[in-house]
């Protein structure tokens, strides 16, 4: 068996479980063998299951998998022994009794509806298989669940009472310090994740932002292509070569943003700081907007969720579009004489949302629109003179797509992205909607679930999302939305619930008028946008879930609750946020940097560099080209096409490389 990052990583998890062990066995108490046991087998869990793409479980008799079970096994024991005895397992059915059978059975189907999804496995038509990863999902869930209540009941008094001191003092703080340490830890955590699981490189989509934003510091909208066989050489996968114009099919708001990095030559730290940013801001709307206390509790939850962290330690546009509808609600909530202007500053953030991701900026634009018609006098000419500023706002920055599509495209109602997917499958192939000619004509390697796009793909599609959204959102065993299920359950829903959850359904349902999900990066980040309903409906899950155990009088029950949310946040950090680094986010979808190390040492300096091996790995070496082709030039290897392209550098040198080669230490071989 070959070790790679995921062993290390659990080798790792089973050292600390046994640190957790022989504390038992130093301090004599059962809650840390318990502990131990659930650490060590939440983490064999993850170690069965697929790092990439679908996430499904890898049920097959290898030696990793084979100790995965063991470890399960082992989890198994302790959690039924220690439920068994003293009554346990009666105290733990009279208190699901008193919290009422009838939802906490609804609960369970709803996070195991959450676990498991068939998206994977429909193309190939393999319904046994997934059969079998349903009843491993339920019997993990199951166990899972059962480990929380054994931790629980085993909790000394004392810790407890400590725990929920602490707590209620940070949650009680007025003070204006909590959001700025928060936004510090969330800074020095995604930057840390770009450096070490990232390496500061960009991957797949980000290859074509990076472009754009160095074109855009350059001072230009779109580069000059070199035409003729460096068009195909200089082709990464999604570059738009348009009358003579070089440029990203993407849209201009992100790479706008990241163009200032790129410019200061870090483009990498672009989102640890909107990241950063975001936290105080959050902080500050909900603050304003319901209570200091729910802001204080999502703000704590946004800080240590592991979808949060990975996103902001990426190059992706996602970060900015949470940056931008915060900052503009939290101008909606102005009053007085300085409405207007903040509403229209309001509405510009809006449109530079909708230059960003359109379905976002029409999807939150529109709510916003309608949230703002019940904040002002609809019988008062102020109040529609404030709708005014903001529609205003929205239009005047949001419309600027109409000549930046002209200038690249030819066509104000034609955007990049939409002309090279009509390029290169058909015409339409792009466009929202249902019908049997929307999407990619082969599945794109199964990531398109059928040909065509129907309600039924939709709804498939959707479900896979909320798996990752269940998986990514704060990464615990138990699933991350069992505190928002919990809110729906048993608790009241409030005019800012509702508000937040037509967020998450319009986001859904706008979503499912498009082809593809996108849920194989970074969680369902086409689901961004409900990160925040999110975060903000499970800390209103904390509040019923402590009224709900008050109500039921379970002894310590809020107490328990407190720490029970401390242990899965702890168990996330210390096992699912690195499991995620060393599977996923290290060396994802070929990033490696082979190339840039090779830059590094100046021997590519103004030379012209081909490179050997498909696009993937290509686009390690073409992200680190100027766009106006100055200093040394990566390039696919063309075969007997690069005669032409040394042709027109004749005053350069000239290699040939490979990553291959140049990771055996072999290096470069100079052509001229």
């Amino acid at each position: 068996m070959a070790v790679g990052g995921v062993q290390i990583w659990f080798g790792v998890m089973l050292g600390v479980a046994g640190v957790l062990a022989l504390t038992a066995i130093v301090r004599r108490r059962l809650v840390w063998l318990v502990a131990a046991g659930y650490l060590a087998g939440t983490s064999a869990q993850l170690g069965l299951t697929d790092p990439e793409w679908f996430g499904s479980l890898q049920l097959r008799p290898d030696p990793f998998a084979l100790l995965c079970f063991g470890v399960v096994g082992l989890q198994s024991a302790i959690t039924a022994t220690v439920l068994l005895a003293r009554g346990r397992a009666a105290a733990m059915w009279k208190g699901i009794s008193a919290l009422g059978l009838g939802r906490v059975v609804l609960l369970f189907l709803l996070l195991l509806g959450s676990t498991a999804a068939p998206m994977g496995f429909l193309q190939q038509q393999k319904y046994g298989r997934f059969a079998v990863e349903l009843l491993a999902d339920t019997g993990f869930l199951a166990l899972d669940g059962a480990g929380l209540i054994a931790l629980a009941m085993l909790l000394p008094k004392e810790w407890l009472a400590s725990a929920s001191r602490r707590i209620n003092a940070i949650l009680s703080d007025s003070s204006k310090r909590l959001p700025w340490l928060a936004a510090l830890w969330v800074f020095a955590a995604t930057l840390f994740l770009n450096l070490v699981a990232f390496n500061r490189l960009p991957r797949t989509d980000e290859v074509h932002y990076l472009f754009q934003a160095k074109t855009f510091a350059l001072g230009h909208l779109y580069a000059l292509a070199p035409g003729g066989a460096m068009d195909t050489a200089l082709q990464p996968g999604s570059m738009m070569f348009v009358d003579g114009k070089w440029f990203s099919m993407f849209p201009p708001g992100w790479p706008a943003a990241l163009a200032v990095g790129g410019a200061l030559g870090v483009p990498f730290l672009v989102n640890p700081v909107i990241a950063a940013l975001t936290v105080p801001i959050g902080h500050a709307f909900l603050s304003r907007w319901v209570s200091p206390r729910l802001a204080v509790m999502t703000t704590l939850l946004l800080m240590v969720s592991p979808w949060y962290l990975a996103m902001g330690a990426s190059m992706f546009s996602h970060p900015l579009t949470l940056l931008l509808i915060l900052s503009a609600w939290l101008l909606m909530l102005t009053e007085g004489s300085r409405r207007p202007p903040a509403w229209f500053a309001a509405g510009c953030l809006l449109g530079w949302l909708s230059l960003t991701r359109p379905l976002e900026g029409l999807t939150i634009g529109v709510l916003t629109g309608l949230w703002a018609l019940t904040r002002v006098d609809r019988k008062a000419i102020g109040g529609w003179v404030s709708i005014l500023v903001y529609s205003a706002g929205c239009a005047v920055v949001g419309s600027l797509i109409f000549p930046y599509n002209h200038v690249l495209t030819g066509d104000a109602l034609q955007t990049p992205i939409n002309l090279y997917f009509d390029s290169i499958w058909h015409h339409g192939a792009n466009r929202l909607g249902f019908g049997s000619d929307i999407g990619s004509p082969d599945s794109w390697g199964g990531l398109d679930v059928w040909p065509g796009h129907s309600p039924l793909e939709a709804l498939v599609e959707a479900q896979f999302n909320l798996k990752a959204l269940n998986v990514e959102l704060f990464g615990w065993a138990v699933g991350s939305l069992v505190l928002l299920y919990v809110h729906l359950l048993w608790g009241r829903i409030s005019r800012a619930d509702w508000c937040m959850l037509a967020v998450i359904g319009a986001t859904v349902a706008t979503y499912a008028l498009y082809w593809f999900n996108g849920a194989f990066d970074i969680g369902p980040r086409y689901w961004f946008m409900l990160i925040w309903p999110s975060l903000f409906l499970s800390a209103r899950g904390l509040q019923t879930a402590s009224e709900a155990l008050g109500r039921a009088k379970i002894a310590d029950g809020r107490e328990t609750l407190a720490a029970m949310v401390l242990l899965l946040t702890t168990a996330a950090v210390l096992s699912f946020l690195p499991w995620r680094a060393t599977g996923r986010y290290w060396g994802a979808r070929g990033a490696h940097s082979t190339y840039r190390d090779f830059a590094a040492t100046g021997v590519a300096d103004n030379a012209l560099v081909f490179v050997k091996g498909g696009r993937s790995d290509y686009a390690n070496a073409f992200a680190l080209n100027s766009p106006d082709l100055a200093g040394p030039i990566f390039l696919r290897d063309q075969g007997a096409a690069n005669a032409q392209i040394i042709a027109r550098y004749p005053g350069r040198r000239v290699y040939m490389v490979s990553s291959a080669d140049l990771q055996a230490g072999r290096g470069p071989i100079r052509v001229r």
